[in-house]
């Protein structure tokens, strides 16, 4: 009776190590499959510096960064923008006292070495009459929203 019972029992065993094994999925083959990933949005254009001044330099960049300037001074702007696409679009808007717009430009972000998300796109404006002296703003637009401003001054 005893052997008849052991083998029941060793039947029994058997049956639902079957039954689990059953049930169980295949995890060699889940951790062995690819998983099909969306691909990586790109990282969205940003400018990353605004500089104002009286000089630029080969690169585009202001030589020695002001905010105060003469009547006659060029006043130079330089954008600095990261992960621009051939179609990033940047302007600048130049107001004096009160909002009253001196100057709007835009221009597409060139850049000159795609292996680097870095460029610098230069704004100027120039008034051989001179500018009047007060207190200035220029706004930075990318792609068509605000990204920055500086406030500047001409002073005699």
């Amino acid at each position: 009776m005893k052997t008849l019972r052991t083998a029941q029992i060793g039947a029994l065993t058997i049956a639902l190590l079957g039954l689990a094994a059953c049930g169980k999925k295949d995890e060699s083959k889940a951790a062995d499959t690819p998983v099909a990933m969306a691909p990586a949005a790109p990282p969205m254009a940003a400018v990353s510096n605004i500089e104002t001044g009286k000089h630029l330099g080969p690169n585009n960049r202001v030589t020695e960064a002001t905010t105060t300037f003469a009547p006659k001074d060029t006043l130079y702007l330089s954008v600095v923008t990261d992960n621009s696409m051939p179609t990033t679009t940047l302007t600048a808007k130049w107001m004096f006292e009160g909002g009253q717009l001196v100057d709007s430009t835009t221009q597409v972000v060139a850049r000159t070495d795609m292996t680097n998300p870095t460029a610098v796109t230069e704004f100027h404006v120039v008034k051989p009459s001179g500018w009047p002296v007060g207190k200035y703003k220029v706004e930075v637009w990318l792609d068509g929203v605000a990204a920055g401003s500086r406030d500047i001054e001409v002073k005699k």
